[in-house]
This record gives structure tokens, sequence and C-alpha cells, in this order.
């Protein structure tokens, strides 16, 4: 196992969000992947960037390559190697169900590591959405809250533990199980105005998806839902 520099710190983050590794006696398989319309630009422009750095091109000599799924509205990466798998191993990422999976070892009292790791984790597997502030007689959704949700409650416990230690006030929910939901979902929250402001300037976005959605919000106040990444642009275009 080789030392975690930044980038491999949000590797393991984007890994964890939006990653799968499987292994049996027959095969190996690696995955990486996201939406086809909200996160192909993320995939294109930055997670590819970082795979090649950290894992494809010191491993297999190749660069990464992404195929689209139409049908089913992803773009991703399939590699059957060995060789990938065992690396996330190395570092106690295993095969198979997250339910279980944590911070890997060595990011979690390092803070410039854990910010890394948080980006990538957050970009993938977290959102940032405005609220209404209800108590104005004319509501608009203009009050900030970023979120992660995820089925391993040790992860959000490891998150939150990382919050904490950055001098934030992370809230975790009540968990809950939606109507497909095999498992439980565990949230955590981050909502104060200070804690949003520190997470946008020592963590950030990069994720189009998610920093569009700033972007809007500082430009007009406000954000409203369910807007899409080509809506937004066209936003902060005009």
């Amino acid at each position: 196992m080789k030392k975690i520099d930044e980038d491999l710190a949000e590797v393991f983050g984007i890994h964890i969000g939006d990653g799968c590794i499987s292994r049996n006696k027959r095969y190996s398989e690696f995955y990486i992947g996201g939406d086809l319309k909200e996160e192909k630009e993320y995939h294109d422009s930055w997670v590819s960037y970082l795979y090649d750095k950290k894992i494809m091109l010191p491993i297999l000599n190749r660069n990464i390559s992404y195929k689209e799924y139409p049908k089913v509205g992803v773009c991703g990466s399939y590699n059957f190697n060995k060789e990938i798998v065992e690396f996330f191993e190395s570092y106690e990422l295993k095969p198979g169900s997250k339910i279980n999976i944590r911070v890997p070892n060595g990011i979690m009292n390092n803070e410039r590591l854990s910010k890394r790791f948080l980006r990538g984790l957050f970009d993938t597997d977290g959102n940032i959405y405005f609220d209404k502030n209800r108590s104005s007689k004319t509501p608009i959704n203009k009050v900030p809250v970023i979120k992660l949700g995820c089925v391993s409650k040790k992860l959000i416990y490891d998150v939150y533990v990382i919050l904490k230690n950055l001098k934030l006030n992370p809230r975790m929910k009540k968990p809950y199980k939606g109507k497909g939901d095999k498992n439980y979902i565990y949230t955590i929250l981050i909502y104060r105005k200070k804690d949003i402001e520190f997470f946008i300037n020592e963590i950030g976005f990069k994720n189009p998806k998610h920093y569009t959605k700033w972007q809007v919000f500082r430009k007009l106040g406000y954000c409203l839902p369910r807007t899409t990444l080509n809506q937004r642009k066209k936003i902060l275009m005009d």
C-alpha cells in the first residue's frame, strides 16, 4: 500500500460514492460512472483525469474509457482487471456491498486529505439544495443545505467526525428506509451559514451538477429545485 496523497484521497471519495468493485473465482470487475445528462461533464473533465493519473496509467498504462448507455441514462467505465481491484483492496476498500464501508485509513485525522476525500464523496453521493425561507411572507428557495446520504452508518459517522474536526456543526438525521430500499439510509446535513461557506471555500464541488446550483444562488439570491444542469448554465450565461 502506497502513501495516500490528495488526489488519491479524492479518488477514494469518488469511488465510495459512484464506484464499484467485484471479484469472484472467474473475474474481477471495476466500474465508475454517473448520470449521463447531469454528470458526464464532471466525469469527462475531472474524474477521468484523476483516475488516469492515480490508477489507469500507473497500473495499465492506458487511459480510462467511458461509454454512454442512453437506455439507462448512464455514462460509465467497466474494467475487468484484477490489478485495479487489488489496488482498491490494498486500501481496505472491499468488493461488494458498501453497507459497512468506512473512510480509508490515513485520511480521517489528516485535514488536507480529509477535505479532498469529502469533495469526492459529496460530489458523487452528496447534494446541495435550497430550502424555502418559511418565516417570510413570500417564501423562496434561498436557504442552502448540503446533504450526504448513504447505506453505511459507519461512513456517515466517520464523515461526522471529520466535519467536527474541521470545526463545523453537522447534523445527523434519523435513518429512514424508502419504498424500494433494502437498507436504511443514513444522512448528514450541513446547514449553518458559516459552515456552508466553509465547505464551499475550503472543500468545494468539482461536479457541475452541484456547483452550478451555488453559482445560480450567488447570482439570483435563490435557486429553484428540479432545474437541470443545462437550465442552470443558461441562467448563468444570461
